[in-house]
């Protein structure tokens, strides 16, 4: 490509002029090149594009990435905690409760979890008296006709002769809170609800089972438990009694836990408070003692007592919050127990001791903060809830907390 430019760059012009003949061309196409680049570099340079432009797709990929693994760790967490209140957390937390609640309490029997199995019901179980198939449900209102039809289609398409159906958290359509019914002349089943969410309710259920299996229930011809003279409607009936009354302890626990809970949380708050008001009251009587001291000893030396600061000045004199008010004057009460001296400088306090300065104040629109200058090199009791380090010192923000004025208190010492 060939150019034709002027050029009014004296400078330039007096280069260009000296260059060998031999040299002109090479010479005049780097420096076009160069000047080239300098130019789509300092483009870069004003407008940033080429810097933003990657960085922003880094940061947009970047986020996606971590949204996706943070949102894949709160399902994962949601999963193991069962936060959520949806119904399949819920029956899937019921599910796992109920069986590990029947691994633990018959050990040498051989249980599958079969909840993702279509047909087969929640568990299985090989036990002595025979294969069982067990059904849990925690829903918020009755289970209804449908899930019982359900589970006699489960045991008759895998053959099994025994079930029970747990209904934790709510009652079942048609069925007393225990009960057991024998179908088709060969399968028992055991059906028990309102038994609370702890898994107490399987456990019941198939004692109850192991209880009638053992005394021929399914053997109408020999006239079952006839032999130990036992009435079976007396026995159902103490039975369906015995589990209302453990369903109303199991209410009364709760609802005396959840009382409990508030009460300790209630007594709590009233501590603090008290353990407030008995550190204002032991810095009152400290600051009055301390006072008292002063008097006897102007008294005894004779000598009138100049008062350098007066709290009372200082708040007259500054437009501060009742709450700015109250923590200065608090503040001033636990320097003159601890005998130290306050001075004013751009109208904040600085805090002497023999002569030396120990800390100061920091007024904020906000916040007033005090810096602790002198303090031991090695802190056992540094509470990291009130206190920090900055700038080599320690740093406590005033509030209405009396620990945090136990804390001043002990910083002055």
């Amino acid at each position: 490509m060939d150019l034709s430019v002027p050029i009014y760059n004296e400078e330039d012009i007096e280069y260009i002029r000296k260059l060998a003949k031999d040299k002109f061309n090479v010479v005049i196409q780097t420096a076009l090149s160069i000047g080239l680049k300098s130019i789509q570099m300092s483009e870069v340079n004003m407008n940033c594009h080429s810097y933003i432009d990657p960085i922003k797709e880094i940061v947009i990929n970047s986020t996606s990435q971590n949204t996706d693994k943070i949102q894949e760790i709160d399902d994962k967490l949601d999963a193991l905690l069962h936060i959520r209140t949806n119904s399949s957390r819920k029956g899937r937390l019921s599910e796992d409760l109920c069986i590990r609640r029947l691994i633990q309490q018959y050990p040498e029997w051989e249980f599958s979890d079969v909840t993702h199995v279509g047909h087969e019901g929640d568990c299985r179980a090989i036990s002595p008296i025979g294969e069982i198939l067990y059904e849990f449900k925690s829903y918020d209102t009755n289970v209804n006709r449908d899930q019982i039809h359900k589970f006699y289609n489960d045991l008759e398409t895998t053959g099994i002769k025994l079930g029970i159906f747990v209904s934790n958290t709510s009652g079942i359509v048609g069925k007393r809170n225990l009960e057991w019914e024998i179908i088709k002349g060969d399968t028992l089943i055991i059906y028990i609800s309102n038994t609370g969410f702890n898994g107490h309710g399987c456990i019941m259920a198939t004692e109850l089972l192991i209880a009638l299996m053992t005394n021929n229930i399914l053997d109408t011809e020999n006239h079952w438990l006839l032999h130990q003279n036992y009435e079976t409607d007396e026995i159902y009936r103490n039975l369906v009694d015995s589990l209302d009354e453990y369903r109303s302890n199991n209410e009364l626990l709760y609802k005396l836990q959840k009382h409990i809970k508030d009460h300790r949380s209630k007594m709590n708050s009233m501590v603090d408070s008290l353990e407030g008001e008995v550190f204002q009251i032991a810095l009152n009587s400290e600051h009055t003692f301390s006072k008292i001291l002063g008097l006897v000893d102007s008294i005894k030396s004779k000598d009138q007592v100049l008062k350098n600061f007066n709290i009372e000045d200082f708040i007259l004199n500054n437009n501060f919050s009742p709450k700015f008010c109250n923590w200065f004057r608090e503040l001033e009460k636990i320097i003159m127990n601890k005998q130290c001296i306050i001075h004013l400088c751009d109208n904040e306090w600085l805090i002497h001791k023999e002569e030396k300065l120990i800390a100061k104040t920091k007024s904020l629109k906000s916040k007033i903060q005090l810096f602790i200058i002198s303090y031991p090199d090695t802190l056992n009791d540094f509470n990291p809830q009130f206190e920090e380090f900055k700038d080599k010192k320690i740093v406590i923000e005033l509030n209405d907390n009396y620990k945090i004025w136990e804390i001043v208190s002990l910083r002055l010492n």
